[in-house]
């Protein structure tokens, strides 16, 4: 019998546990011992450039590939010993088109109905009427964003306590990616359900998940809550007229002073207002608050050095 419990802390309670996950193929390592908890109910955005080990997590998790080294859990399952019941409780939607061509949506719907215990017929034809999609034409027919939300709409009306997204929105014009993300939400609200997104769109990833992971090279190098990440890197710009304050990386709620001339751009936590009070007293040209969208902390962060994800 595998053991339940995984045995890092704080991960009773967790939807995803990974200690040490690795997998190797030959010398090449695609995913470096990875430690990782994902919290139940949480939306998750898993960004990373090509070959970083996003989609090999993933196949990992499901149960598709098996690790060289490590362990993960899935919903309190071992991932390895426990692979079938994992994949009941689990909505995967893989990069690569995985659907047989002859199908229509009623042959899935059929078909997918007698494995999954949870599932909902309502839900199915919710989600297919909601992307325009007839239940009577065959894969074959369909183009690729067709197909990407065909098997969204079986990932989602398996009704599952998680879902995995492997780039769900590749192939999708502007306004179904929309209509995409918001059956994501729409499941996240109405079920509960946990959500780890693979994606390249990074501003996609920013609109729907509440924590993100940077994964490179194999391994998960920064791993937080969005909101925590996004008020830890916050910035201050000032431009003054005369000299700076001569003490002023050491003032309180400055955590660093980048200088170019004139403008100082600070890297600040704690009361914002403040220390902009504060700056406004030496009656500078300029002092305004940058905002940092997910690619600005991908690129300050976990992607330093590295490609566009």
């Amino acid at each position: 019998m595998a053991d339940r419990q995984p045995p890092l802390e704080g991960a009773t309670e967790a939807a995803i546990v990974c200690q040490g996950l690795t997998k190797r193929y030959g010398a090449t390592v695609a995913v470096d011992g990875i430690d990782w908890i994902v919290p139940k109910g949480s939306v998750t955005g898993l960004v990373g450039p090509n070959g970083a080990g996003k989609s090999t997590t993933l196949k990992m998790l499901i149960g598709l590939v098996r690790p060289t080294a490590g362990r993960a859990w899935v919903l309190g399952r071992d991932v390895t010993a426990e692979s079938l019941d994992v994949r009941v409780r689990t909505g995967y939607m893989p990069e690569e088109d995985s659907l047989l061509r002859w199908m229509t949506a009623e042959d899935a719907l059929a078909f997918s109905r007698l494995l999954y215990p949870t599932w909902s017929d309502a839900l199915f034809r919710e989600t297919l009427d909601l992307f325009g999609l007839s239940p009577k034409v065959p894969v074959s027919k369909m183009s690729k964003g067709m197909r990407r939300q065909l098997a969204l709409a079986l990932a989602v009306a398996q009704r599952p306590e998680l879902l995995l997204l492997d780039e769900p929105t590749s192939g999708l014009d502007p306004e179904r990616r929309r209509d995409f993300l918001n059956v994501i939400l729409k499941s996240v609200a109405r079920e509960g359900v946990t959500v780890v997104m693979s994606s390249h769109q990074l501003h996609e990833v920013e609109r729907v998940a509440d924590r993100v992971a940077f994964m490179r090279a194999g391994r998960i190098v920064l791993e937080s809550d969005l909101d925590a990440l996004k008020e830890a890197a916050r910035r201050i710009r000032v431009v003054f007229q005369g000299e700076p304050p001569p003490d002023l990386a050491q003032w309180e709620g400055v955590v660093r002073v980048e200088a170019d001339g004139r403008s100082h751009v600070l890297q600040v936590s704690g009361d914002v207002d403040a220390l902009i009070a504060r700056l406004k007293a030496y009656n500078p040209f300029v002092v305004e608050v940058v905002e940092h969208n997910l690619e600005d902390l991908y690129f300050e962060t976990g992607g330093k050095g590295g490609t566009r994800p």
